[in-house]
Parts: C-alpha cells; structure tokens; sequence
C-alpha cells in the first residue's frame, strides 16, 4: 500500500508582496479594484471561492480600464490561489500569461515570485525537470532586482525537490540558505515557514517525536493567526505520521478532521491526499468497503487535476485491495493503469537524463577538442622537422649531381680520346642519358606548375582574407556605426512600424556582410568543426534561394578530425560547385555528400538540374577546381547530360604522414 507524502512548503503565501511592493501604482483611479484587491487578501487563506470571484472581478475590471500594472496582479492573484487550492493546470496557465504580460511591459520585478509560483506547480504535477528549470529562472531574477525574500522563498523550494529524492543533506543545506535570508530580512513569518520544512526532513527521516515538536510550534503560532490553509498542511503531516506509527484508528479521527477543514477550502489536491490516507487507515483496520471508497473519491480528483505523481500510487493501493478480495479482475485493471501512469510520470524524467548526458557528451568534446590541438602542436613540430630534413636532402642530391656530371664528363674526355672504338657504346649511353634528362626535364615542369597552381591559390586565399578583413572591419563596422546610431535616433521618434523595419532591416546587412566575411575567409574548422560550419553555409544558401539542398557526413566527426588543409580545400571545391550550381544548372534540388575512406575524402554532388555537354569547355570555377585536385593528386568525375542533371565525384587523398 501506498501512502502520499505531504511536502507542500508554505513560501507560496508570501508570494503575494508582488501584488503591493513589486508593481508601480498606475496613476489611473485604482478604487474600485483596490476593494477587489482586499477582498481576495482578506480570503485567500480562509475563504478560497469569495477570493477567487473577488480576483475574477478584479481582472475582468482591469482589462475594461486597459490598466496593465492591474491585469498583472489580478493575473498572478489567480495563480497564487490555484497553486493554494491544488488546481496546478490554471497555476500554469495564469503565471505564465503573467510573465508575457511582465516581458510586454519590460518589467523585471515580479519575474522571480512568478517563476518560483511556476516552478511549484510544476513540482505538484511531478514535472521535475521544469520545476528546476523555473526554480533556477527565480534564483537569476531575484539576484537582478536585488529580491532577498524570493530568492529565499527559491531555496526553500528547492529543498523540497531533494526532498523528493530522498536527499535529506541537500534539503537542508537550502532550507539553512532560505531561513539565512529570512533573518537577515528579519521575516518572522519565514522563519517559521522553514522550521515546517524542516519537521518534513525530520519526519521522512523516522525522528516523528522531534518533527512532532516542531510541527506544534508552527501550529500553535498559525491557529492564533487563523491561517486555516497552513493549520491544514500541519495536520495532514501530524496525521500521515500516526499512520506510519501504526496508530490507524487515532489517524482516521484526526484525517476526518482535516479531511472538514480541507473541503471548506476546497484544496483539491490535499482532499486527494487525505482521501488516500484515509483509506489506507481503513484497510488496515480492516475496513475494505469504506477504504475503497476512500480511494476511488481521491482517484477522482487525481484524475480531474491530472496528478500522475499521486494517480499511480492510488491504482496500486486499490490493485492490492481489490487482489485482497478475492476480484482479481478488478486488481489487474487498476495494476494495468498504475503501470501505465508510472511510464507516463518516467516520461517527464527523461528530460532531465537527456540533459546529463548532454552535459557529459560536452565534456567529453571539450575534451577531444584539447587533445586534437595538442596532435596539431605536435604533427606541426613534425612538419618543420621533415622540411628541414628535406632541405638538407636536396642540398645533398645537388651536390652528388654536380659532382656527378663532373665524373660523367671526364670520362667522356678520357673515354673519347682513349677508346675510340667503343664511341657506338658511348652515343648510346648519351642517348640514355638525354632521356633521363628529359624525364627530369618534364617532371621540373610539373613541379613548376604545381608551384604556380600553389601560388595562385594561396594568391586567391589571401585576398579572399583581405576582402573578408576589409568587409567585415570597414562595411561591418560602418553598418554596425549605423544600427546604434539609428537607434539613438528612433528613441526620440514615434514611427516605431517604420523604424522597426528600418532596424531589422539595418540587422540583416549586418549579418550579410558578416556570413560574407565568413565565407570569403571560414575561422578555423578545428575551432568550430568543419561538418558545422559546411552545414550553415549551404543552410544560408537554402534560406535564401529556392534550391533545396540535402547534406550528409559519414562519419561526422572523423571527417572534423581531418588535416586543416585538406578541409580547406574541400571546402572552396563545395563552395565552388555550389555556386556553379546555383549559376547555371536551374536546379531545385541537391545533394552533398561526405565520406571519408581509409585513404581518401570522397565527395559526391548531385542535381536536378539542366545537366551539359561533357565536351563543353570548362569554365573559371571548374578550372579552378581541377587545378585544386592537381595540387594534391585528387581526381574527379562528372556525369552529366542536358535534360537529366550533373552528378560530380571527387576524391581528394588522405596523407597518412600529416
């Protein structure tokens, strides 16, 4: 059997200062909804249903007058009063059109008791993830407007996640943050809110007798206030505990009596709680029918108020009861919906598993990135030690070639003088040698033309640098000059359509010319990855034309952890091909694919487009291309014909030595 545990904190209350401290007073006649506003202060602890038509009226008013400060109370007013009586779905759905109103006015003040009220409804509904998420969205806020109280009414909060968990050490720590705070705000009303919160930790902890004291303590100071709604939440504890005692029948008279108070309060959720209590006291005392009972009235309000954190606990108790009798039917349906429940309620938890392994995969990326610069560092030592060893070679080869032709001279001195008869020998050894010499010949000329080839791209590149430098320092500074200066002008202007278009307008140049700077000149792929940045420049192009072209990288990050050379040259052939394509192939679709092989980059682009004539001579961008894969002994492939599109492969080798 399974019995709820009641660890509502009571910061919510004090939440309220929003409605009178964190608002400016509208200068608008404010009567009639001040007397609203009293009204709902006076009941909200006592009386709910009067408070709720009072808040109702208030905003209804509000809306009428157009006063926007007012909308914002009446708004939160009702949140505070749903998340008091157990309704978490309006609590939702009233906070969060506060805060879109608060972010509509740019007020800041208010944000932190919204996101804390957010946060526990969320907590309420089981939604773990979020509630830490708008917990912490509290925490940042009241540190910007310097509010102490929400950031302690935050903390204690907080504890009652870990709470949850089971994490007593953790709890507590926040509960000693919050009750700090208080003191140091010499709030006597929190205080005692975190001795409750601590009488929690006491009591999921086993030491009833020591939660017991503290429980009275806080009891005996609410019932001279009157605050029905805590005086409630005190007994609800104090009872839960007598059943844990084994004290069953003590714990159904004392339920009863809560069960009275909540009902005129109508605290929906806690009548859920008190109902399952209840009927696990019944069971125990061996009183089925009227436990069942029990259970089905809180499993009607649990699924009316969407509480899956209480649903599935409330199947299980009926599952074992109805097993107990002896209807095993029954017992399997209400096993079958707890099963389901709990798979729903893990579902809210995946969040926050997905974003521990989030965390660990950056780490774990962080720390590649480290090592592949340190393989970098050292593959770049390496580099110069093999250019100067190759150096030396030369130098060396030049020398024995000297000499050698030298040697070869005077033997054909002494040899044509001194053995005439073998001159037939001798021309064809000097044939031989012509040959060779041609072959050298030959093969200096190709190194010469890769050397022009090396020395016009790298031209290329660093005026392509250049250009990036001059746009981005001299067009984007200027742009930049331009946005901040016409906002100066707009704010003393009061055509805001037409300065807005004007703005984002001013906005969009500036991110032209810096994705321009970028694409004539990329940062260097090893800081951002090669596949990335690849993907946001033909995502660029899709945005901004027609074409719709598909990537694929296969294996992603082994092509990253390619040499910066070879991924720049890959990446001015893509850029090149690209904007052939987007030129002249009146294409709609295309592909761009990326494998990277044991020795090789392969790169295959398809479109869809007009196609040509292979014997078509080649223009500037496909020559530049083949002088590119010249440079590093690549190869490519075209397939294409008019009509039918152009399919190009490229296979640029891997040097294993860099």
């Amino acid at each position: 059997m399974k019995q709820f545990r009641r660890y509502t904190i009571l910061t919510l209350f004090l939440f309220l200062g929003i409605c009178n401290v964190t608002l400016a007073q509208t200068p608008k006649n404010t009567t009639l909804l001040d007397s609203f506003t009293k009204v709902y202060q006076k009941n909200v602890q006592t009386n709910p249903q009067t408070a709720k038509k009072a808040a109702l009226k208030w905003l209804e008013e509000s809306k009428k007058l157009k006063i926007d400060l007012q909308e914002v109370r009446a708004l939160y007013a009702l949140g505070n009063l749903s998340n008091i009586t157990g309704d978490y779905t309006s609590t939702i759905k009233h906070v969060n059109k506060t805060i879109a109103l608060l972010k509509k006015l740019e007020l800041e003040k208010g944000m932190a008791a919204c996101y804390n009220i957010l946060a526990s409804a969320h907590k309420n509904l089981g939604e773990y993830p979020k509630a830490i998420d708008n917990y912490m969205q509290s925490l940042s806020f009241s540190e910007k407007t310097n509010n102490k109280e929400e950031e302690a009414n935050a903390y204690q909060n907080i504890a009652t996640l870990y709470l949850l968990q089971k994490d007593y050490k953790k709890s507590a720590e926040n509960l000693d943050r919050a009750a700090n705070l208080f003191r140091e705000l010499q709030d006597d009303d929190g205080v005692l809110t975190t001795l409750f919160n601590f009488a929690n930790i006491l009591k999921e902890e086993g030491k009833f007798d020591q939660a017991r004291k503290h429980y009275k303590t806080v009891l005996e100071y609410r019932e001279k206030e009157g605050n029905k709604a805590v005086i409630a939440y005190v007994n609800i504890n104090l009872s839960q505990m007598l059943l844990q005692e084994g004290r069953y029948q003590e714990g159904v008279d004392a339920l009863r009596k809560t069960l009275s108070l909540l009902e005129t309060l109508q605290f929906k959720s806690d009548i859920a709680i008190v109902l399952n209590d209840l009927g696990l006291c019944e069971t125990k005392l061996g009183h089925k029918k009227s436990a069942i009972n029990y259970f089905q009235r809180a499993l009607s309000i649990g699924e009316k108020q969407s509480l899956l954190r209480y649903n599935s606990d409330i199947y299980k108790n009926l599952s074992q009861l109805y097993e107990d009798e002896g209807d095993f039917k029954k017992a399997l349906e209400y096993y079958q919906k707890a099963v389901t429940t709990v798979a729903d309620q893990n579902s809210l938890d995946k969040e926050k598993y997905v974003a521990k392994i989030q965390e660990r995969y950056e780490t774990q990326l962080k720390e590649a990135r480290i090592q592949l610069l340190e393989k970098e560092k050292k593959l770049n030592e390496s580099e110069l030690q093999k250019v100067e060893l190759k150096v030396k070679r030369q130098r060396l080869f030049r020398n024995v070639l000297i000499a050698g032709f030298i040697f070869v001279l005077l033997t054909l001195i002494v040899l044509r003088l001194s053995y005439i008869k073998r001159l037939r020998v001798q021309k064809e050894l000097n044939l031989q040698q012509e040959e060779n010499a041609k072959q050298k010949i030959n093969q200096m000329i190709n190194d010469h033309k890769l050397s022009v080839i090396e020395r016009y791209q790298e031209g290329q590149d660093e005026e392509r640098s250049r250009l990036a430098r001059e746009i981005h320092d001299g067009i984007g500074s200027d742009l930049a000059g331009i946005k901040i200066a016409f906002e100066h002008y707009i704010e003393n202007h009061q055509d805001k359509s037409q300065s807005k278009r004007i703005s984002k307008a001013i906005g969009n140049a500036c991110i032209d010319v810096r994705s321009l700077s970028h694409q004539l000149h990329p940062l260097s792929f090893s800081k951002i990855g090669f596949t990335s940045f690849l993907s946001d420049f033909i995502d660029q192009i899709t945005q901004k034309t027609q074409i719709d072209i598909q990537t694929f990288f296969f294996p992603e990050e082994e092509i990253d952890q390619l040499p910066e050379v070879l991924l720049a040259d890959a990446y001015r052939i893509v850029q090149e091909l690209i904007n052939n394509i987007l030129k002249h192939a009146e294409a709609t679709n295309a592909d761009v694919q990326l494998t990277r092989h044991q020795d090789h980059l392969n790169i295959v682009i398809n479109d869809n487009g007009k196609g040509f004539q292979k014997n078509k001579k080649s223009g500037i961008g496909l020559r530049n291309i083949k002088e590119r894969l010249h440079k590093v002994q690549g190869s490519l492939e075209i397939d294409s014909s008019p009509g039918h599109g152009t399919s190009i492969t490229i296979d640029i080798p891997i040097n294993k030595e860099l």
